[in-house]
């Protein structure tokens, strides 16, 4: 049973869960940003709802991949650290599986025990604590996205496990997290929530990269695959301008932020813009094939390191910024 643990903990992937919670805590801060109560209960309640379907969707798809590669007659414990396969932070971490600390059943029986767990979470907070119609679905919503990015539908392998986890983690997080607090369905979450969106749809692309050749190999047709790496590496720059830009609709909110507030966004534009900088350099050595593999695989490294600080900084950003301005509304109303 102890093997079986720390097994779940090292698939979990315990950093990734910031994606997910950091993003629906921005939802609700700004609902009180917006001028409603904080309700503590519902936001407990639903921050280890989150939680438990976080695990979910993880724990399955690393599993799925897994039992991919397998089924492929694919040597992990051999393929690991002599090639590029899953050499990302968020990729891979099959050495729970290789060492036979879990199972692959195991892993699926504890995925969907999460959601079991989550569901009746889901009904307190709609019937007991009223938080409206959506509540449930909006859960569910998230349950359906989960299992489909690598089960069922498999719409990771179609082409569009991009856009299911750029509406998943970018979008519905954020507006879950306003939802709840507020019972109300409001454009806001989601004008808050685009630069978020964009930059996480930028950050998956990219590290689809270093899982290339995985991805081919179990026939995982995602839009790095289809198509190509020079492709997506063209993409990293526009899609940063245009997440930098879906900042200014910030400026125009109705609910009384002070523009100078938004200096704190400087942080994770520099992180995106360091990491801009590496992606040039990446995308250059592709075009003319100047990098040996030990010098590419550090690249993508630093990149994904970067892009990761900075993808997670808007949100945190945001967080800071919305309670400021509630701190200073209290303090002026004394």
């Amino acid at each position: 049973m102890k093997d079986i643990i720390s097994g779940w903990i090292e698939l979990s992937g315990l950093p990734k869960f910031t994606t997910s919670i950091f993003p629906f805590l921005l939802g609700a801060v700004v609902a009180w940003a917006d001028g409603y109560a904080f309700n503590r209960p519902v936001l407990v309640i639903s921050l280890l709802a989150v939680f438990l379907l976080s695990e979910f969707c993880f724990v399955l798809n690393a599993s799925s991949i897994y039992a991919d590669l397998k089924r492929k007659g694919i040597d992990v414990g051999q393929v690991e650290g002599t090639s590029t396969l899953h050499s990302t932070a968020v990729s891979g971490r099959f050495n729970a599986f290789v060492k036979g600390d879990i199972t692959v059943k195991q892993a699926d029986i504890g995925a969907y025990l999460c959601v079991v767990a989550a569901i009746p979470l889901g009904v307190l907070l709609q019937v007991h604590f009223k938080t409206g119609y959506l509540t449930l679905p909006l859960g569910l919503l998230g349950v359906f996205i989960a299992y489909s990015y690598s089960r069922g539908l498999r719409l990771s392998y179609h082409g569009l496990g991009e856009i299911a986890l750029t509406t998943g983690v970018g979008w519905l997080t954020v507006f879950s997290g306003y939802y709840l607090q507020t019972q109300q369905v409001n454009w806001l979450p989601t004008i808050v929530a685009l630069p978020w969106m964009i930059d996480v749809f930028k950050l998956k692309l990219t590290r689809n990269i270093p899982d290339f050749e995985c991805d081919q190999m179990i026939n995982r047709r995602n839009l790095t695959v289809r198509l190509g790496k020079r492709v997506i590496a063209s993409l990293y720059a526009p899609l940063t301008i245009c997440a930098w830009l879906a900042f200014i609709p910030l400026l125009f909110l109705d609910i009384g932020v002070p523009y100078i507030f938004f200096v704190l966004l400087a942080f994770p534009i520099f992180f995106t813009a360091k990491s801009l900088m590496l992606k040039q350099t990446f995308k250059k050595s592709l075009v003319i094939k100047t990098k040996g593999e030990g010098e590419t695989k550090e690249q993508i490294s630093a990149i994904t390191k970067n892009a990761f600080s900075g993808m997670i900084l808007i949100p945190v950003a945001l967080i800071v910024i919305f309670l400021l301005k509630i701190i200073g509304t209290a303090v002026s109303t004394f």
